[in-house]
């Protein structure tokens, strides 16, 4: 093993690091989108989902299948026991949350499947917040530059070339 690699669990650790985490509704100002404390709970509920979609598709792309499960298996139990917590999301449940989680993660499966760009999928989901009122037609620009900087997609797949 390289001095540099990590192991899978490792990478699991370092990729729920790397994962931004809750958005205030001071954060969102700072990106011209005015919100309630829910919407921003709502949003940064929204955020999560695609980190986590992002997150699972850089594990199918550099994880070997024998600890695809494992690593997923780490990183949705991490998120759990945060959840609440260090994963400031309002009052949905977990359980609510997975189904919603799983709608999203089809939904945006399919769309790269089809040979859309990680912008695009932001753009999509720039499109569901804003169909859910959670965003403003107006904002929708800003939620947009706001998922580049809270989805880091780049980074995710970085952190696994290093897992061997």
């Amino acid at each position: 093993m390289a001095a540099n690699s990590m192991t899978p669990r490792q990478a699991a650790v370092a990729l729920v690091a790397a994962m931004p985490t809750g958005l205030s509704v001071q954060q969102l100002e700072e990106y011209g989108i005015e919100a309630t404390a829910e919407q921003a709970q709502a949003i940064a509920r929204e955020v999560l989902s695609l980190n986590l979609f992002w997150i699972f598709a850089a594990i199918e792309a550099h994880i070997p299948q024998k600890y695809q499960s494992a690593l997923s298996e780490f990183i949705l139990e991490t998120v759990k026991a945060g959840w609440g917590t260090t994963i400031p999301i309002g009052s949905a449940s977990w359980t609510a949350y997975l189904n919603d989680w799983q709608e999203r993660r089809t939904r945006y499966s399919r769309l790269v499947e089809e040979g859309m760009s990680p912008l695009g999928v932001s753009a999509e989901a720039s499109t569901l917040m804003e169909d859910n009122r959670l965003v403003t037609e107006a904002e929708r620009r800003n939620l947009l530059t706001l998922l580049i900087d809270f989805v880091p997609v780049d980074t995710y797949g970085q952190l696994l070339e290093n897992v061997g």
